[in-house]
C-alpha cells in the first residue's frame, strides 16, 4: 500500500470510526434515560425514540461503510509487488487451462484421423 492509499484508507477508518462512536453513545444515551430518567420527566421519551432512530441509522450507515471499506481493503490492502504477482498467477492459470483444452481438443483430432486412416486401410 502507498502513501496515497494509506492515506485513503486512513480517511475510510476515520469515517467508520466516528459512525461506530455515534451509533455507541446513541444507545448508551437511550439506554441510560430508559432506566434513570424519571417517567415524569416530559422530554424523556423524545430523547430515548430519537436516540434510537439515530442509532439504527447511524447502524445502516456504518455497516455500509464498513462493507465499501473491507472491499476497498481488499484489492489496495497488498503491495503492488503482491498485486502484480498475483495477476502473473491468475494469467498463467488462465493460459495453463487453455494449453489444457488445445491439447485436449488436438488429442481428439490426431485419434479421429487416426480411425480415419485405419478406415481406409
Amino acid at each position: 500500500m502507498d502513501d496515497k492509499e494509506r492515506e485513503q484508507f486512513k480517511g475510510m477508518f476515520t469515517v467508520n470510526v466516528i459512525y461506530l462512536n455515534i451509533l455507541i453513545f446513541a444507545i448508551a444515551l437511550a439506554v441510560a434515560l430508559g432506566i434513570i430518567a424519571p417517567n415524569t420527566w416530559e422530554p424523556k421519551w423524545p430523547i430515548v425514540i430519537g436516540s434510537i432512530i439515530v442509532a439504527v441509522v447511524t447502524l445502516i450507515l456504518f455497516i455500509r461503510k464498513y462493507r465499501s471499506t473491507k472491499a476497498w481493503l481488499a484489492i489496495h490492502g497488498t503491495t503492488r509487488e503482491e498485486r502484480m504477482a498475483q495477476i502473473r498467477a491468475e494469467k498463467e492459470a488462465e493460459r495453463a487451462r487453455i494449453r489444457a483444452e488445445l491439447e485436449a481438443e488436438l488429442r481428439e483430432e490426431i485419434e479421429e484421423e487416426m480411425r480415419q486412416e485405419e478406415k481406409n486401410a
